[in-house]
C-alpha cells in the first residue's frame, strides 16, 4: 500500500481512526466484440480527482437520493432478490449505474441490460468508502461511448488481456476490484458470455498484512488474508479488530 493509506490501516487496528460509513456506488463494465475479442471500456480518471486520480477505472460513481426515489421503471423488488438488499436500495444501485454511465459516456442503458458482477467494500481505514456494485452490460447496436463527463484524462476500448499487461508493465495504475474484474473477463470468449456466466456474489472487503516494514493488501483468495478487512502481521497472526461488517455493509 502506499505510505499514506498504511499509515491509516496502522491507526485503525490501533484504535485512532473511526471508521466511515461506506456510501453506495455502483460501477458499469460495458463490453463488446471485435476483430481483436471481447473488449472493455475503460477510462482514465483525472489525476487531480480526490477519489482514484489517475486510475484506469471504469464508469461508475455514487449512489444520489435521486437515484433511491427515482426509476420507477426498476422493478426494484426483482432487483432486491438478485442483490440480496432492501428494495430502495435496490433501485439506487441500479438507478446509479444507470445515470453514472450515461453522464460518463453518453450510453443509454436499460435495467435489464445489467449483469450483476461483483460487490466491494473499501476497507475501514480508508477515508472514502464506498460499497460498491458492479454490473456488467453489453454495448447496445448503435451507440458508442465518448468521454461527456470531463472526469476522465482519456477514454478507450481495450481487450482485458492488454489492460492487465498495461497494469503488469506499470503503464496503468488500477484498484484491487479493476484488476479483478479484468482477469475475470480475460476468460471470456464473447460479449454474450456475461448472460451465461452464472456467479455467486458475496461482497469483497480487502485485508491487509503488516510485516513491519510495509502493509501489503491482500485479498480473500490469498492464504494470507485473515478476515475481511482485518489486519495481521507475518509474526503474530492474528485478528485485530471486530469481525463483524457495519451496519452500512451490505454482505449479500
Amino acid at each position: 500500500m502506499p505510505p499514506s493509506s498504511a499509515e491509516r490501516a496502522r491507526a485503525f487496528v490501533a484504535g485512532r481512526l473511526p471508521p466511515v460509513e461506506p456510501r453506495p456506488a455502483s460501477t458499469v463494465v460495458l463490453v463488446r466484440d471485435a476483430h481483436a475479442g471481447l473488449e472493455v471500456y475503460v477510462q482514465q480518471r483525472v489525476h487531480g480527482m480526490a477519489f482514484a486520480g489517475g486510475m484506469v477505472a471504469f464508469p461508475g460513481g455514487s449512489v444520489d437520493a435521486a437515484d433511491t426515489a427515482g426509476h420507477r421503471d426498476i422493478d426494484a423488488a426483482t432487483w432486491a432478490r438478485r442483490l440480496g438488499t432492501g428494495e430502495d436500495a435496490a433501485r439506487g444501485f441500479v438507478g446509479a449505474a444507470l445515470r453514472e454511465t450515461r453522464e460518463e459516456t453518453g450510453v443509454a442503458l436499460q435495467p435489464d441490460d445489467l449483469v450483476p458482477w461483483a460487490h466491494w467494500i473499501t476497507p475501514r481505514f480508508e477515508r472514502r468508502r464506498f460499497d460498491t456494485w458492479f454490473f456488467a452490460a453489453e454495448l447496445p447496436r448503435g451507440q458508442e461511448p465518448q468521454d461527456v463527463s470531463g472526469e476522465a484524462e482519456a477514454a478507450m476500448w481495450v481487450t482485458a488481456h492488454e489492460a492487465l499487461r498495461r497494469a503488469d508493465a506499470g503503464e496503468w495504475d488500477m484498484l484491487p476490484p479493476t484488476r479483478v474484474v479484468l482477469e475475470e473477463l480475460a476468460g471470456l470468449s464473447s460479449a454474450t458470455d456475461i448472460h451465461a456466466t452464472q456467479r455467486e456474489i458475496a461482497a469483497v472487503m480487502p485485508g491487509w498484512l503488516d510485516d513491519g516494514d510495509a502493509v501489503i493488501a491482500l485479498l480473500p483468495d490469498d492464504p494470507r488474508y485473515p478476515g475481511d478487512d482485518h489486519a495481521a502481521t507475518t509474526h503474530h497472526p492474528m485478528i485485530m479488530n471486530d469481525p463483524r461488517p457495519e451496519s452500512g455493509g451490505n454482505r449479500s
